[in-house]
């Protein structure tokens, strides 16, 4: 049943390029010696043994070892579109998972231990007609090759999670930037982040600090007290640009403006205004 399949080898020498072309097929791609760059999506990538390449039909990518002095291997499994059609059921629709893999992510960064089951399995189909037993082959190949593509696609499921966790982290910082500078005279206390970014506090306010340095406390804080110097050189009257501002009292706001500024809200106003 080799036709399902095609696996091939290829070795890249020192300062050397292959471009792969994946024509009506769809190519995965495996580092099994050393190391290679692409460029896909705007940014370089470095792939070691525990990534996978997929190219989809009518794609190319053009490899190169990482390292100018090392040489590196890859393992090309090339799949026809009428293999995937073939081996789904009722349950699992191959033709239509592969469309979207591998989902968000360019090169699919997987666990290590994922990885080297699927490429055990790679390693088994390509050796498979030197084996001396024959028994059930056919059988067995067609098995085998179908739980490669279904772990495959787990694994790319798995990683995407991954990715977009990542993404998530830095997505939704710059959400909450905006979130505070849209809603910074109303309450925007953790438990109202939380609501909004279905996020606990606690981590919005750890990964917050973490990328800014100050807290989230601070922040508003500080934003709070920028937005009501603005509106005391306007002459609004210190109580209602206490209330303008979202503090939650007079006396708030006196005790935070003080500490913030080092002097008083209406000694700002007349220093400015001098």
């Amino acid at each position: 049943m080799q036709y399902l399949y095609k696996i091939r080898t290829y070795h890249l020498e020192p300062e050397s390029t292959h471009t792969f072309r994946s024509g009506s097929r769809y190519q995965i791609l495996f580092v099994i010696r050393g190391s290679c760059q692409l460029y896909a999506a705007g940014k370089k990538w470095i792939c070691h043994s525990s990534d996978i390449i997929l190219l989809k039909p009518e794609q190319s990518q053009t490899l190169a070892p990482s390292s100018p002095k090392q040489s590196c291997s890859l393992l090309c499994v090339s799949i026809p579109i009428e293999s995937l059609a073939a081996l789904s059921d009722a349950t699992c629709d191959l033709v239509q998972h592969f469309e979207f893999a591998p989902y968000g992510v360019s090169v699919i960064c997987a666990e290590i231990k994922s990885v080297m089951l699927i490429r055990n399995m790679i390693t088994k189909l390509d050796t498979l007609n030197e084996e001396a037993l024959k028994i059930g082959t056919e059988l067995y190949e067609k098995s085998l090759f179908t739980t490669f593509l279904v772990l495959f696609l787990r694994t790319c499921v798995q990683s995407d999670q991954v990715h977009q966790f990542h993404q998530k982290k830095v997505l939704i910082i710059d959400d909450v930037f905006q979130y505070i500078s849209h809603h910074l005279t109303e309450d925007l206390s953790l438990k109202t982040l939380e609501r909004e970014f279905f996020v606990s506090g606690e981590h919005i306010s750890r990964e917050f600090k973490k990328s800014t340095g100050i807290t989230l406390h601070s922040y508003i804080t500080r934003s709070r007290i920028d937005l009501s110097k603005k509106y005391l050189l306007q002459g609004i009257p210190v109580r209602d640009v206490c209330q303008l501002c979202g503090f939650s009292s007079y006396n708030h706001f006196f005790k935070v403006f003080k500490k913030e500024c080092g002097i008083t809200p209406m000694m700002y106003y007349k220093k400015k205004r001098i």
